[in-house]
């Protein structure tokens, strides 16, 4: 049996040097997370080591790195200042991109979603991604597919629809698109609301009305829209709508990712967790179609609540793999193939 060939869409790394509150304020001492994460370690946690064998189940052919809301300080006077952090972790994946880490890491990294300051005005953003350009240098520029800036975080109502609804915020998803880039969303059902989704989802229709379609910017929506595994008829139908709702987008895509974060505590195998998130699945399948929905392994954050702790990249394939092997979802085995790489490909404009 043929490997099975994946397009990894979603994983974080950082070097020791920023595995602290200095280099990321959510990243407290004693997590789990608060260690160096490279590419090495990635190899070793998705059980890519050998790389000469091809009887390994999964062959793992590229990743896309996620920025990580790194720290900066209060957006106030010179943009090299207050971005400092953010411009780090450009040099940083610069120094991956051009060898410093070796040729398999620097072959390995096929795309980048940036950071970027979407809260602020757009002659502010145009200067963060000309900045931003030099920093990184042509070759990894090259790389960079796309940005996001985490808006799961803003808990308090009013003011995220007040963010998402602005001009600014508007210009500034058509200013990536025009450019050619696309804009991760990050937005969370569980821990903020129903209502972060379905803000969110007027501000992409307001950024793509009027647009001809080469230059609407593409929407790629992370983990499902992290949802409320655990909430009632009323959430679920929320979740079902804004979903439908942002499939209905020209250029928009789904990430099958993230879910070890929501799910509830004490499922531990592969066939349970599958089963208990197969209604938010078939309900993706059905809205987006295989050919708009793609694997991402959050690594390493699904090693947090993750079934197997470090081994959880596995554990999260193997899911996947039960997901998708499904015969009620009725994939066929090009449809598999788009979740596992294909629809990656395009949505990121991956060679």
């Amino acid at each position: 049996m043929a490997p099975i060939s994946i397009l990894d869409t979603h994983i974080h790394l950082w070097p020791q040097s920023m595995s602290n509150e200095d280099g990321h304020s959510w990243m407290t001492p004693g997590m789990p997370l608060a260690k160096q994460h490279v590419l090495s370690d990635y190899y070793k946690a998705s059980q890519q080591v050998d790389t000469s064998s091809f009887s390994q189940e999964t062959m793992v052919e590229g990743v896309v790195y996620v920025e990580t809301d790194v720290r900066y300080e209060t957006p106030s006077g010179d943009l090299t200042t207050w971005a400092k952090g953010p411009l780090d972790e450009v040099k940083f994946l610069r120094s991956i991109v051009e060898g410093e880490y070796g040729e398999r890491d620097s072959e390995m990294l096929k795309g980048i979603v940036g950071w970027a300051p979407m809260d602020q005005s757009t002659s502010v953003l145009k200067a963060w991604l000309d900045i931003a350009e030099k920093t990184a240098g042509p070759k990894t520029w090259a790389r960079v597919k796309g940005f996001r800036f985490l808006l799961q975080f803003i808990l308090d109502q009013a003011k995220f629809e007040n963010l998402v609804q602005s001009q600014d915020f508007i210009q500034n998803l058509r200013i990536l698109g025009e450019r050619g880039f696309s804009f991760d969303v990050g937005v969370d059902q569980r821990s903020g609301g129903s209502w972060q989704l379905e803000a969110m989802t007027k501000a992409m229709k307001a950024a793509h009305e009027g647009v001809g379609s080469e230059l609407k910017v593409t929407f790629i929506i992370n983990h499902l829209c992290k949802p409320d595994f655990e909430a009632g008829e009323e959430s679920f139908n929320r979740w079902k709508s804004a979903v439908e709702e942002m499939s209905a987008l020209d250029k928009t895509y789904m990430k099958l990712s993230g879910a070890f974060s929501e799910l509830p505590d004490g499922l531990s195998s592969t066939d349970t967790i599958a089963s208990k998130m197969k209604p938010w699945v078939q309900h993706v399948l059905k809205s987006f179609g295989p050919q708009r929905v793609m694997f991402g392994s959050d690594w390493p954050v699904c090693n947090v609540r993750g079934p197997k702790g470090e081994q959880s990249w596995v554990a999260w394939k193997d899911v996947v793999k039960t997901i998708l092997d499904d015969e009620d979802h009725g994939l066929t085995e090009e449809g598999k193939q788009k979740v596992w790489r294909g629809t990656a490909r395009e949505a990121y404009r991956l060679e």
